[in-house]
């Protein structure tokens, strides 16, 4: 009688011990997986980690040996306009009772401006899920700009009292390159070159890209360029070139 009233209850700590051996199993399998894949997690951030330095600093080096071999500049736009100078020299006399005449003077001029980025200035290049933004230097002109003297047109006429035609366009024609230096720095000729020197760095960019071993590690679809005046600018930077 004693045996068989132990049976059930051996029965029962024999089940008991069945279960907690697969719950403790489940428990092991679950954390070895949960592990795995917290580590594939924190080497597929590493990778990407590694990439973007590998890029940034990548960049730097093959810029720095630009610099030793080629210059400093690299020139991203070019543009040809007709530019207007004039200069009005108006004299009166008894406190302006009297006008004594106005001299005009105008010289009109084709003008070639150049623009260039410093390679020694710093550049950022990043990649984040295939797309490369690089923040590149300033642009600059390239001063002196060229005046195409052979479609150059001058003028000047003196009022009727006045005599100095000659002297008021000569004086209009020694300032003639600081007002066009001055022209080629303002934002309104900067805002005529800026998407054709975004695509000339973005191709500048691109070229060292497929030339980079870095570019293996993360295939990038597209280059965004941003200048220095844009940077406080809150809309995502436009794809400004597609490499695939």
């Amino acid at each position: 009688m004693s045996d068989s009233r132990q049976r059930p209850g051996c029965l029962r700590w024999a089940v008991m011990l069945l279960i907690a051996l697969m719950l403790t199993t489940g428990a092991l399998v679950w954390f070895f997986l949960d592990t795995i894949k917290s580590g594939a997690l924190w080497l597929r951030d590493l990778t990407g980690h590694l990439t973007h330095q590998q890029i940034t600093e990548t960049f730097r080096q093959s810029v720095t040996e630009i610099i030793s071999t080629n210059g400093d500049t690299l020139e991203v736009a070019m543009m040809q306009t007709d530019e207007t100078l004039t200069k009005v020299d108006m004299k009166t006399a008894f406190n302006d009772l009297l006008n004594l005449g106005t001299t005009v003077s105008e010289i009109r001029a084709p003008v070639v401006y150049r623009y260039h980025v410093r390679l020694s200035d710093p550049w950022q290049v990043s990649v984040d899920h295939g797309v490369c933004t690089v923040r590149a230097p300033a642009l600059r002109p390239s001063l002196p700009p060229a005046i195409r003297t052979e479609g150059m047109e001058k003028k000047s006429e003196a009022g009727w009292l006045r005599f100095n035609a000659a002297e008021n366009l000569a004086a209009l024609e020694k300032g003639l390159t600081p007002t066009l230096e001055k022209r080629a720095g303002d934002a309104a000729h900067l805002h005529l070159i800026r998407e054709s020197a975004r695509k000339s760095v973005a191709e500048f960019v691109k070229n060292w890209l497929l030339k980079s071993s870095a570019q293996r590690a993360e295939p990038i679809r597209t280059i965004s360029v941003i200048f220095p005046d844009e940077a406080k600018n809150t809309t995502p930077p436009p794809a400004t070139l597609q490499v695939q």
